[in-house]
């Protein structure tokens, strides 16, 4: 119950949340939503700066006047920025995420917030990939890679530093997961909905296994001052639900006005992000590649998503296809320092892994459990 977010565990409150002065952080999808929350709370806990990752201009506005308005945030103009970033464009990420690497001399948190819900249709990022996995994984995935070296700088200078992934427990609806189909011309599953739906707990399985993995090789790479940690935000009735009204129908409508009731708030799924963005629990517990849900209870997760071996090759799989994308050396930050730290494992050749990685999971099941 407690994974499926119907039940909450308040184990920490906001106002246990200390101050973030002279920090600086990036959330993507924080023009909307829960994102739109989160930077929210980042501001009112004094943080210096936080730049907006996003595709929509007109929704940050909109954001910037929610900030004024519903929080009396002062100095918004200042202190948030907006970058237009199109996550399911590998390009487009690592243009951006360059573009923060010339001028950040610290990062203290990154929020990988950004997500595509359980849309209808089916098609492919500008690579090639299916669009929910390229946006929610892909692009967390070449953002987080090209930023961690300042991620890492900022912890040795100054303490720790944190990186936030949202999952969510829509995870545990994916129990099978084939690399290959990743680049599937068409839909796998039929009906739609039922593929969309699949889809996108394939996406948040995802999430899953790239921050497990991230937080293993920060520890064989030295740095254990980086805690990277993976949270669901809740049953939270955002925009995001509008999708299921053209999946279901008047089901869909239902399924929203539930979590009306049933559900979490913004407050709450932008709780368990500060968390794990700002709590110096994270850090006395030694919390890593965690899974929490709200508010800021650490959870279990579905046995696929604790699969070490398929967590290493969803990271070789991501790598190898952002390489072919953009190049080798992509995560290089220009001029102070690689994105591959000592003894960092990469995609291994097509020799040494012997053909294309495949896994292969015997049983198939599509869950309702409610998502993010």
């Amino acid at each position: 119950m407690a994974s499926s977010g119907l039940i909450n565990y308040r184990k920490w409150s906001l106002a246990d949340c200390p101050s973030l002065t002279s920090k600086i952080a990036i959330v993507t999808g924080g023009n909307a939503g829960i994102g739109r929350e989160i930077v929210a709370q980042l501001l009112k806990k004094d943080i210096e700066k936080v730049y907006v990752l996003a595709r929509s201009k007109e929704h940050f506005s909109e954001a910037e006047m929610f900030w004024r308005n519903e929080h009396k945030i002062e100095n918004v103009e200042s202190r948030v920025e907006f970058l237009e970033c199109t996550l399911s464009d590998m390009v487009t990420t690592k243009r951006v995420a360059d573009g923060l690497v010339g001028r950040l001399e610290r990062l203290d948190i990154l929020i990988n917030n950004a997500g595509l819900p359980t849309i209808p249709d089916y098609t492919l990022s500008p690579q090639g990939i299916e669009t929910i996995w390229a946006t929610n994984v892909i692009g967390t995935f070449v953002l987080t890679n090209i930023l961690l070296p300042t991620l890492e700088s900022t912890a040795e200078k100054y303490g720790d530093s944190r990186i936030v992934v949202t999952s969510s427990s829509f995870h545990m609806g994916c129990q099978e997961l084939k690399l290959d189909l990743l680049k599937s011309p068409t839909r796998v599953k039929s009906p739609d909905a039922i593929d969309s739906c699949w889809r996108y707990a394939r996406s948040k399985l995802g999430n899953l296994l790239f921050t497990k993995e991230l937080a293993k090789r920060l520890e064989k790479r030295g740095s254990s001052k980086v805690y990277a940690n993976c949270f669901f935000p809740g049953n939270i009735p955002t925009g995001a639900m509008d999708t299921w009204k053209e999946l279901f129908g008047p089901l869909g409508y239902l399924m929203k006005a539930n979590f009306w009731v049933l559900g979490q708030s913004t407050t709450d799924g932008a709780a368990t992000a500060l968390y794990l963005a700002a709590a110096p629990e994270v850090v006395e517990r030694n919390q890593k590649g965690s899974y929490f849900c709200p508010v800021a209870a650490e959870d279990d997760t579905s046995a696929l998503a604790k699969d070490k071996d398929l967590a290493k090759n969803v990271w070789y799989w991501c790598d190898g296809q952002v390489t072919d994308a953009l190049g080798r050396g992509w995560d290089e930050q220009k001029g102070d320092g690689e994105g591959n730290g000592e003894g960092e494992e990469k995609a291994p050749s097509e020799e040494e892994k012997g053909g294309e990685i495949e896994i292969l999971q015997s049983v198939e099941v599509i869950g309702a459990i409610p998502a993010s």
